[in-house]
């Protein structure tokens, strides 16, 4: 499903330009996803990325701090993650399906609709908005909203 989303939105734009590099980047994060590979998952992301997601409540029980949904720099993400998908199977299958996509020379901003599938439970899903800028190392993640 992946690959076919990125294909119709690279085709929009003829397959040339920022989006297209942008979005066979983020067909390789989501690979790395699918293998289980949080490490090279995160790398996309900028040393000082701002990833926002909905704020929780504690559940000591659980042994889960609150948050106010607010994680700074890609060493925090890559905890954030590691901490919430301690697996593969706890990682599922994830695919993006991009609807709008922006760019400009040095920036693209990419609105998608994330899913993430399991073998024994109900599919997660919800909508993100991430804003990758080329910097001297390559495209990388500055912002990420995914609710």
């Amino acid at each position: 499903m992946l690959g076919l989303a990125l294909t119709l939105a690279l085709a929009a734009d003829g397959g040339t330009g920022p989006g297209a590099e942008v979005l066979a980047v983020v067909q390789r994060q989501v690979a790395a996803w699918n293998r289980g590979d949080l490490v090279a998952f995160c790398a996309l992301y900028a040393d000082d990325a701002v990833f926002v997601s909905p704020p929780r409540a504690a559940d000591p029980d659980a042994g889960v701090p609150a948050s106010d949904g607010v994680t700074r720099g890609r060493a925090e993400v890559l905890a954030r993650y590691l901490k919430r998908y301690p697996n593969g199977k706890a990682m599922g299958q994830l695919s993006i399906d991009p609807w709008d996509v922006r760019e400009t020379k040095d920036a693209v901003s990419i609105s998608a609709k994330w899913t993430l599938r399991f073998p024994d439970k109900p599919a997660l899903s919800g909508n993100t908005v991430i804003v990758l800028l080329r910097l001297a190392a390559g495209w990388r993640i500055v912002h990420d909203a995914s609710m």
